[in-house]
């Protein structure tokens, strides 16, 4: 759904008091939020403890360019009174206080005054070194080095404290709430099934599907009882004979089954088994996960297929999303990948479109992209950021029920946002509002040409995004509220 590339302005901050519209959104430069219950019976309070919670939240950032700053100084008197290596600094250490014993008594010690100069290095270091080492770890905040944060020194008062307090509580609770996101699923989530190929009868015919893995696999039919146990490394082959039946043969005695032939792993751990489907004229043919072969019989014999079907829990569906790189800033990442979970989690739980065929989503923009194992290996920052975030998803507070928010999203705008009702003309989805995107808007392209090119403009960004992480040092939660209205976010597994 798209391709993420940054070129977007910087805006500026001033000092100037938040602005908070009682319905709106809040959109300022430097906005930090995600989550706002409008349904609260009392709000005046919860405004006011919004209106308190972005205070603080932006004195937080200011307080963590103060540290910077002393790290900063730390650094920079590190390298000027610092030593080279541990065995220098302790023969500096020696004299210095060889050095102050010949300064207590030059008499007694005299031999000691050759080492005035290493006393006053040493010296040095004791004083202008060691008081600020334990700054050294606030390195970490380099990204709030930048001039505006100071603009927030006076947002840490005990009233916004106790505001951004309560307002934390309220989410919390909100957040507890688990509402539709009852799937469960362990560690890894509920699983997904993801329609990757669709092959035609003449397909398999002419030709044949062809799968082998790197572990031990079993060949089940349409029941779950297992036909054969398959050594890792070695080839089956299936290909369609008529009437909805499937024929898997080479590693095995020819065998027919009737609509579904699967593999997954003789252990019984899918999660480190991986598939070469053997896909001619695609990068992607590698799967983790359980692969199973579905025919689909359609209203018109033309549109049959026989499906390749990839089964797998969300969490590792997730790390070959197609979607991104990984190489963007790491809260554009988990952005994108808590976007992409929640979107998958939604499709899980609600969807029929592809039910007929045997799964919930496609490889393909016709849900999200998916590429599977080969792109896992190749771009392990999605993974990362998936980690980072595991479980997480979006959802929105209509009245008492916790909805499964449906966050969809494209690479540019022209300035501003779709409402889904604007866009699809349902209300459904309040979540998806109209917002202004200075962010995510495109330099130079017309707003024909964006939508010709597939830029529904509902929901997130991807390069409004990308530029509030890198250029403005959002966090990926902070972006999701900027996009998405009214939302807060659950751990769903």
């Amino acid at each position: 759904m798209i391709k993420n590339k940054k070129n977007i302005k910087k805006t500026a901050i001033t000092g100037i008091l938040l602005m908070i519209f009682l319905l709106g959104l809040f959109q300022i430069g430097e906005r930090i939020s995600f989550v706002r219950n409008a349904e609260a019976e009392d709000t005046t309070t919860l405004q006011d403890d919004y209106t308190a919670f972005q205070k603080y939240s932006l004195y937080k950032k200011y307080e963590k360019k103060k540290k910077y700053d002393k790290y900063q100084k730390y650094k920079k008197n590190k390298d000027k009174y610092g030593f080279d290596d541990p065995k220098e600094k302790a023969e500096y250490k020696d004299k210095y206080d060889k050095y102050r014993l010949y300064k207590k008594n030059p008499t007694q010690y005299r031999q000691y005054g050759i080492y005035e100069t290493e006393y006053k290095k040493y010296g040095k270091y004791k004083k202008y070194v060691i008081p600020y080492k334990k700054y050294g770890k606030y390195s970490k905040y380099k990204k709030y080095d930048k001039d505006r944060y100071n603009d927030y020194k006076n947002y840490g008062t005990d009233e916004n404290k106790a505001g951004y307090d309560r307002y934390v509580a309220a989410q919390a609770a909100i957040a507890a709430n688990i509402g539709e996101a009852d799937l469960g699923g362990g560690a890894n989530g509920p699983n997904i099934t993801v329609g990757i190929l669709g092959y035609t009868k003449n397909d398999l015919q002419d030709s044949y599907f062809r799968i082998k893995a790197n572990n031990d696999y079993n060949i089940k039919d349409n029941n779950g009882n297992i036909i054969a146990q398959i050594p890792a490394a070695t080839y089956t082959k299936v290909k369609y004979i008529s009437d909805s039946v499937l024929q898997a043969y080479e590693s095995l005695t020819a065998t027919n089954f009737t609509n579904i032939v699967s593999f997954d792993a003789v252990d019984g751990d899918n999660s480190d088994l991986i598939f070469d489907i053997n896909n001619p004229g695609s990068s992607y043919d590698q799967y983790r996960g359980m692969i199973g072969l579905s025919f689909y019989d359609a209203s018109s014999s033309s549109d049959d297929r026989i499906w390749v079907i990839n089964t797998l829990p969300l969490e590792q569906y997730i790390w070959g999303m197609g979607e991104i790189t990984g190489t963007g800033d790491a809260d554009h990442n988990r952005t994108m990948v808590t976007a992409f979970r929640t979107y998958g989690y939604w499709k899980i739980k609600f969807s029929t479109k592809y039910a007929a065929q045997g799964f919930k989503v496609t490889a393909t923009t016709s849900s999200q992209l998916y590429y599977g194992y080969d792109w896992e290996t190749a771009h392990t920052n999605i993974k990362t950021a998936a980690e980072d975030t595991r479980g997480k998803i979006v959802m929105y507070l209509n009245g008492s029920t916790n909805e499964i928010a449906l966050t969809p999203y494209s690479s540019w705008s022209d300035g501003r946002t779709r409402s889904f009702e604007e866009r699809w003309g349902s209300t459904a989805y309040p979540w998806c509002r109209s917002v202004d995107d200075p962010y995510g808007k495109h330099a130079t392209k017309s707003t024909a040409t964006l939508e010709n090119e597939g830029n529904h403009m509902v929901g997130l960004i991807a390069n409004g995004s990308l530029n509030l992480a890198t250029n403005y040092g959002w966090d990926w939660d902070d972006i999701l509220g900027y996009y998405f209205y009214n939302i807060n976010l659950h751990q769903a597994y």
